[in-house]
């Protein structure tokens, strides 16, 4: 099983290089022209556990700017664990914030949910 978590663990690295090669500046990547094609988004948060927050609430984070700058939802592809939200230990179960006192970023997240596949 520890072989098909390297892989899983590789696919994302692959994902976020990809994410990160397209190097247009993030207006550029958000505004909507439709004689630039479609645009799409990978975010990946490869991090699991409570300690590791801030990761998927980043991700969730850039998910909501990205839509709110006109990106559809289903341009934006986003891989997480996704085992933060209703850890034991979130005060605000179903509740992700990036900021202290934040709104919730976690709200209507499309996501791949990835699954560990080392235990």
């Amino acid at each position: 099983m520890a072989h098909l978590h390297r892989i899983s663990m590789q696919l994302l690295g692959f994902f976020a290089l990809f994410a990160l090669s397209v190097g247009a500046s993030f207006t550029q990547f958000t505004s909507i022209d439709a004689g630039q094609g479609t645009k799409w988004a990978v975010l990946v948060s490869g991090s699991t556990g409570y300690e590791n927050y801030r990761h998927q609430a980043n991700v969730c984070h850039a998910y909501q700017i990205l839509k709110k700058g006109g990106l559809k939802e289903e341009n934006i592809i986003v891989f997480m664990y996704d085992d933060v939200a209703f850890d034991k230990e979130n005060p605000r179960p179903g509740v992700l914030i990036n900021r202290p006192n934040g709104e919730d970023v976690y709200a209507g997240v499309k996501k791949v949910q990835i699954v560990n596949m080392s235990e």
